[in-house]
């Protein structure tokens, strides 16, 4: 590495301690495996059980509404907003289609919030890994 590269790394080694500081939530992340349901003799049938694939720190984060709100086929327009999920940089179980639950939180109102990641955002120089997550609705 040259001399500029090994600057970045520092600063960005520095920065990951910093953004893991702020992951003060807890959450829990499970999948729910491929495969098909069970049934047994008497015809109840059984989903696959969900596996946890990851406990522990991590941060709610959003960004500001699009400035502009989306027709839903001219009968509704929703303004949009993009939901994240931040872990700690290193955390590599969680991936796309996973679901995050709050089980405590700094703020009270995601206690119990599920959501459902859709997009692993990766890149070189991060400092905490990134996910964008869609709202489960049950």
């Amino acid at each position: 590495m040259n001399d500029f590269a090994v600057k970045i790394a520092e600063a960005v080694a520095l920065s990951r301690v910093h953004a893991e500081s702020l992951m003060q939530d807890r959450v829990r992340v499970w999948r729910t495996p491929d495969g098909p349901p069970v049934e047994d003799e008497w015809g109840h049938v059984t989903p696959p059980e969900p596996s946890i694939v990851y406990e522990g720190a991590a941060k709610a984060q959003n960004d500001r509404t699009y400035p502009g709100q989306v027709d839903v086929g001219g009968v509704a327009r929703v303004t949009a907003m993009v939901s994240h999920v931040h872990f700690p940089h290193g955390t590599t179980e969680v991936r796309g289609g996973d679901v995050v639950e709050w089980l405590s939180s700094v703020n009270p109102r995601l206690v119990g919030r599920q959501v459902r990641i859709s997009v692993d955002q990766d890149k070189t120089w991060n400092t905490s890994a990134r996910f964008n997550v869609a709202e489960v609705v049950v």
